[in-house]
């Protein structure tokens, strides 16, 4: 028997069958593919994953021929798939490449345990926008490997914002996160030290200089030892920015990343802004390091894809029906933005800005308004490729909610309201959110472009007393459940402190502390979850009801005099002010002053 069986061994047909066997093991566990690049980590914290791939340049076809996922799978089976980019050489912050072989993810684990991870590296004409099979890059398709992720430590803190489909982002700890935040400048991108930058012919600011470029300069006093700049000192004022509002309470940033036709022309993620199809590596990546840095210092990121100028853009440039299609490059646009950004734990995708306006487009092709069907296709399709699931909000032409929001009720995909309005607030807060609750998808409704287009909230030097903000934008929006406000600089063609132009953040700084002195109040003393608001007819009295820390019954009534309705069209702000502000809490009534309320409820 023994000599039967070395004569099996020694066959040839059988030793060919048991090597092709094991080549085809091999090749089908991935064993002998370059591994990508991965340490272990801690729940909710970013882990890069870098991956190896074809030696390539910024390109058409390395942008829609390629498309590169990680299938990431946990011990358990929950499965995330992560979508990757072409990162050029991997460090192209710093060395400004345009080529390279690396291919980088971003994964931010759920949970603690052992996770696995196959790469799905594929290849063919457009892949990147579409669901097609495609070939495998067989050197780099089906790599594996697994990794060990930690529970959250307590000197950890975990800033990751879900959406719960509630009015309010929440934390980890299931606490509600409101906003007092910057609106402007919306292209605070159009920053000169970022490559690839430039204006194309936007409207003209004598303070941005010959280059229409921001410098931000009086920020480079607020940089900081560690912040992470690049090549020897870039991005200091704008990292300084972030700094600075750490130090006054301001936590989001509202911001544009595309307005080739839009009022600046000066932000575009692509290399060309002639050209969708080609990303800017190096200025995408010095983006990552300014907007993880805002991050660090609490600051959401409200990101505007588009506006209302270049709202059918991607339609427009691919000849595909505008104002019904969903162009292949608005596809690509969104899986790079979020395979590049959706790591940001405090991030909400914005559809864009003044979406949907019809009869205000004229004859500009780029201009033509979305269909609501339109804008729902694109929150799911950025739903579905977000590993995070982020919120998803669009924000409205003022008064045209109905059109805008109604067709959207209940739609899992859509997250809510980013409200410009110039009156009604409270009203409009309340209605919507409670629309969105009988709706059976509840939505967060914040106010992002308040008090006109032409002032919006005036710098301190104009304006000394926030009353108009502070009393007629910032109670009525948190009384009513909303998520907060993005504070915007009006239009001002040619100041110096404009939504566009405005270079020292400092121009509005009483604003930004009263406005988080407000929030804290609310922060301090109120389970927010628990918020009903209502209002008598005409709308000069409010009421809303919650409770505190502890759990007792809390009533705040709001008395305010009916403004006097401007005369002209419907952008001009209507002024409120509070005449009454009082807060019943276990049988005492306080009045509260709006400008400055200083009072802390203890839990007892």
């Amino acid at each position: 028997m023994k000599k039967a069986s070395k004569r099996r061994w020694n066959n040839p047909l059988t030793i060919a069958i048991l090597v092709l066997s094991a080549v085809f093991i091999v090749l089908s566990t991935g064993l002998f593919k370059p591994k990508p690049t991965v340490s272990d980590g801690v729940v909710g914290q970013v882990i890069d994953i870098d991956l190896r791939g074809p030696d390539e340049i910024e390109s058409h076809t390395v942008f829609s021929d390629y498309r590169v996922n990680l299938v990431i799978t946990h011990d358990d089976g929950t499965s995330v798939t992560v979508p990757a980019y072409f990162a050029a050489d991997g460090n192209a912050a710093e060395t400004g490449a345009i080529s390279g072989t690396v291919w980088r993810a971003h994964f931010v684990p759920p949970k603690a345990g052992r996770w696995s991870y196959r790469v799905d590296f594929k290849t063919g004409g457009d892949i990147a926008m579409n669901d097609g099979i495609g070939q495998s890059v067989r050197k780099f398709d089906g790599a594996r490997g697994a990794f060990s992720v930690e529970a959250l430590g307590a000197d950890v803190t975990d800033k990751r914002l879900f959406d719960t489909q509630t009015r309010y982002l929440q934390n980890a700890r299931g606490v509600p996160f409101l906003k007092t935040g910057a609106g402007s400048p919306e292209n605070i991108l159009a920053y000169v030290d970022f490559d690839g930058t430039y204006d194309v012919g936007g409207t003209h600011f004598p303070a941005l200089g010959e280059a229409q470029l921001h410098r931000f300069d009086p920020h480079i006093k607020d940089a900081k030892t560690g912040d992470p700049i690049w090549r020897g000192g870039k991005g200091a004022a704008i990292l300084g920015i972030a700094n600075y509002y750490k130090d006054v309470g301001v936590n989001a940033q509202y911001l544009v990343t595309m307005n080739i036709e839009g009022d600046g022309q000066d932000v575009f993620p692509y290399v060309d802004h002639t050209d969708p199809y080609v990303f800017d590596v190096s200025k995408l990546a010095q983006w990552q390091r300014v907007l993880g840095h805002f991050n660090d210092q609490d600051v959401l990121i409200d990101m505007l894809l588009t506006e209302t100028e270049n709202e059918s853009w991607f339609e427009a440039f691919d000849g595909v029906n505008v104002s019904k299609d969903f162009a292949p490059s608005r596809k690509l646009y969104y899986r790079e933005m979020v395979a590049r950004f959706s790591h940001l734990p405090m991030l909400v995708w914005n559809l864009g800005e003044e979406n949907g306006v019809v009869g205000n487009s004229g004859q500009d092709p780029y201009r033509q308004p979305t269909t609501a069907a339109q804008r729902l296709a694109f929150a799911s399709y950025i739903k579905a490729l977000d590993p995070q699931d982020h919120a998803i909000q669009s924000h409205n032409w003022p008064d045209g909610e109905d059109d805008t929001y109604g067709p959207k009720l209940g739609a899992d995909d859509f997250s809510g309201i980013s409200l410009q309005a110039h009156h009604s607030y409270f009203e409009k807060v309340m209605t919507w959110t409670q629309k969105a609750q009988a709706a059976g998808r509840g939505w967060m409704v914040s106010v992002d472009e308040p008090l006109g287009w032409e002032y919006g909230a005036r710098p301190d030097d104009i304006e000394t007393d926030k009353r108009r903000e502070i009393e007629g934008v910032l109670w009525p929006t948190l009384l009513a459940g909303g998520a907060g406000v993005d504070w915007y600089f009006g239009w001002q063609n040619n100041a110096p402190t404009s939504d566009l132009s405005n270079e020292d953040q400092r121009s509005r700084d009483a604003l930004w502390k009263t406005s988080a002195n407000v929030r804290g109040f609310f922060d301090d003393n109120f389970d927010m979850n628990s918020l009903r608001a209502s209002m008598n007819s005409d709308g000069t009295q409010t009421q809303t009801t919650l409770t505190d820390k502890a759990g007792h019954a809390v009533v705040i009534s709001m008395g305010r005099t009916k403004p006097t309705l401007p005369e002209g069209e419907g952008h001009i702000p209507w002024v409120y002010t509070i005449d009454s502000l009082t807060l019943s809490h276990q049988g005492e009534v306080t009045v509260i002053d709006p400008m400055a309320p200083n009072l802390r409820l203890h839990a007892d």
